[in-house]
């Protein structure tokens, strides 16, 4: 969570440098650059794959919830069943019981984390295609109609199947001043 807010912080710092920058420019260099932004959270909502995959990622989370939520409650019966005649046994047979109970909350407890890496891998198998065809398409559509920038305008920056994307979607290669930086970075001393 802390990550995402992070993330958040910087790519909303990186969208002002960047909106900063290019209102700083004279009116006929901004008059030359396109910009153009995407609201990932109506993309995400209205675009149907997408949909089908997060229905399809429910349905298995479910089957598996519920099969967590069984072994769970053969645990807690167990643990009400011991706490019901705990008075009346024998000091060994309660060590042996607390025992199995501990080991039996260990392995839930690694059942449940295996099941969260599980539906961490199968949310990123149904929609990471479709993210990054959503990716695709933004770059297709800006270099079609020649745009310089397009922004991510929506609160996502960390999709629930773990991609990220950035503030700005897209950026022509030839604005790219990286090169430049570290030429005038190596001329410092």
């Amino acid at each position: 969570m802390k990550s995402m807010i992070r993330n958040a912080r910087l790519g909303l710092g990186l969208a002002i440098v960047v909106l900063t920058f290019v209102v700083g420019l004279p009116h006929d260099a901004r008059a030359q650059g396109k910009m153009g932004w995407v609201d990932l959270d109506r993309i995400l909502s209205e675009y149907k794959e997408f949909q089908t995959a997060e229905d399809q990622f429910k349905k298995d989370a479910a089957t598996w919830e519920a099969n967590f939520d069984s072994a769970q409650e053969v645990y807690f019966g167990k643990v009400e069943d011991y706490k019901k005649q705990q008075l009346l046994l024998s000091e060994q047979t309660r060590k042996t019981r607390e025992d199995e109970l501990a080991a039996m909350e260990k392995s839930l407890m690694d059942t449940k984390s295996q099941l969260e890496s599980q539906a961490e891998k199968r949310r990123s198998e149904l929609t990471n295609p479709i993210l990054q065809k959503i990716q695709d398409v933004v770059k297709k559509v800006a270099t079609d109609e020649d745009y310089d920038f397009v922004f991510n305008a929506s609160q996502i920056y960390m999709t629930p199947a773990g991609i990220q994307f950035a503030p700005i979607m897209y950026a022509k290669k030839k604005l790219d001043l990286t090169d430049r930086v570290l030429e005038e970075l190596g001329k410092l001393k």
